[in-house]
């Protein structure tokens, strides 16, 4: 069996993505292909000030540069400990942070020696421990005043759980964190930064950040058979043509009665499908558009509805059920199993599908950016499954806030220097072929994410408004402004009452 050639490209680009425009070294050229960045004036400090030049690093050569200046502490063997989410949709929350034993699978003994390391040089001992509510469970043992775990991970859109509930600290608070270092995402991290308070963190120890980012995956050789090569795609998104009318206009052509039964069931092969849950909420944020923003001179303002959010919603619902090109999947992540099994052409799904549910797919297949609402939008953007990691600090760990903070900040920096290589090398030594320009795709798809505030909050003061537009397309309902106008005072009152609570607004 043919195994997934998009793999090494797929992990390449993400390294070289954002994280890599942080570096303060000379001029840089990538090689995408070869997963490499040559470097051709990269000043570091020599002897007496002097300034070395170092070139062509890899890489993995490039982020163990960057020193982070971490205190050199010992703490005499005490345990570091970590409440996880337990193992969902295929992905193993806990092996974020630990794993039992070198197994030779690349990325399961980067953890396993990046956690050595760390244990090494501070004299701790890192352990995990799996839960089905980390959202409330920290609740629980913070109420109880019992420091069971220096760290909790939850998944982002629960966040406002242990935040309401005023049980983790302010990040900017933590000594040792440093948020400008290239291991925490900037992106989510500002966004998610209210009054100069942020409490649920995302670094690259958050793998899922990363692995949960949506994608359009297209099946080339399905591609083919309707007269679609993989450079008239590329063409299409490199010209500022691949638009939601476009990608409309192209599956409406692809559909084929596999049984011949003349129904349209899921036996049959659609040009374009998803179980209308988490994709559905990457449409706004492919269209430009956000739930809300953030000024410290204008507080928190709704940007959501507008007469484009309309439009949106209208072209969306045609193509959703009005093209025979389209299929509606019943389970959240069908998507996945459809698409391995041939029966889509094309698919929005999650980066962690190459890792797991496509790694030994037979068709070839690439990945493209989700389309924009039009051309004269100004680029492509998309999001992450809203249950990506974050982080918080319980209040108990207050009192060793050095400590935990210390241990964290080093789990990160060897998390963006030795993990995430590790996802390239195992593709690598997988001997899995390169594509430059599916790596330009998804450096593209990289430098699009956006990281929307609201989703910490949406089952909470936001009324669901970052699901409306799922919500109205799994319900085939139109009346947007309506909706929006039911919730829009009970939004107003329960953003002053709970947000203004939790972020001191006034």
């Amino acid at each position: 069996m043919k195994k997934n050639r998009l793999m090494s490209v797929l992990l390449a680009a993400l390294m070289l993505s954002s994280a890599f425009s942080m570096f303060a070294c000379g001029e840089s050229t990538v090689n995408t292909e070869a997963g490499t960045t040559q470097t051709t004036t990269t000043p570091t400090a020599g002897e007496a000030g002097e300034a070395v030049v170092e070139e062509e690093l890899s890489d993995y050569e490039r982020r163990q540069l960057i020193p982070d200046n971490l205190p050199a502490v010992k703490y005499d063997g005490a345990e570091f400990r970590v409440m996880t989410r337990e193992t969902f949709a295929g992905w193993q929350y806990s092996s974020e942070i630990w794993v039992e034993e070198l197994n030779g699978d690349a990325c399961n003994d980067a953890v396993y020696n990046r956690n050595v390391k760390i244990e090494d040089r501070f004299d701790v001992k890192i352990s995990a421990t799996e839960d089905t509510a980390t959202q409330t469970a920290i609740k629980t043992f913070v109420t109880a005043g019992t420091p069971d775990y220096h760290l909790v991970g939850f998944f982002d859109y629960q966040s406002y759980n242990p935040i309401n509930a005023g049980v983790v600290m302010n990040w900017l608070e933590a000594p040792n964190v440093n948020l400008d270092q290239p291991w925490h995402n900037k992106l989510a991290n500002d966004g998610a930064t209210i009054n100069d308070k942020l409490f649920a963190i995302c670094s690259d120890l958050s793998i899922t950040s990363m692995t949960y980012t949506h994608a359009i995956f297209a099946n080339t050789e399905l591609l083919a058979d309707y007269g679609y090569s993989t450079n008239d795609m590329y063409g299409f998104v490199k010209e500022g043509k691949w638009t939601l009318d476009q990608l409309s206009s192209m599956i409406s052509e692809m559909y084929i009665d596999k049984n011949g039964d003349g129904k349209a069931d899921t036996s049959d092969v659609y040009g374009f499908g998803y179980q209308i849950t988490n994709p559905g909420d990457v449409w706004l944020t492919a269209f430009g558009e956000k739930v809300c923003s953030y000024s410290k001179e204008n507080g928190i303002e709704i940007t959501f509805m507008s007469d484009k959010t309309v439009s949106m919603l209208e072209k969306l619902l045609d193509m959703h059920y009005n093209n025979t090109g389209f299929s509606k999947l019943a389970t959240q992540y069908d998507e996945e199993t459809y698409f391995l099994e041939e029966k889509l052409v094309m698919a929005p799904m999650r980066f962690s599908a190459a890792y797991n549910t496509l790694r030994d797919m037979d068709a070839v297949y690439t990945m493209l950016p989700f389309p924009k609402w039009d051309e004269a939008q100004a680029g492509y953007y998309t999001n992450a499954d809203d249950k990506f990691t974050v982080f918080g600090l319980p209040l108990t760990s207050a009192p060793e806030i050095d400590f935990v903070s210390t241990v964290f900040e080093a789990m990160a920096a060897e998390s963006y220097k030795m993990v995430y290589p590790a996802y390239y090398d195992q593709a690598l030594k997988g001997k899995y072929s390169s594509d430059a320009t599916t790596a330009e795709m998804v450096e593209l798809i990289m430098a699009g994410r956006a990281f929307d505030f609201s989703f910490q909050f949406g089952e909470s003061c936001f009324q669901r408004l970052p699901y409306l537009i799922r919500d109205h397309l799994v319900n085939n309902n139109p009346n947007l402004s309506s909706a929006y106008k039911k919730l829009e005072k009970a939004l107003g009152k329960s953003l002053d009452k709970i947000l203004g609570k939790a972020y001191d607004l006034e």
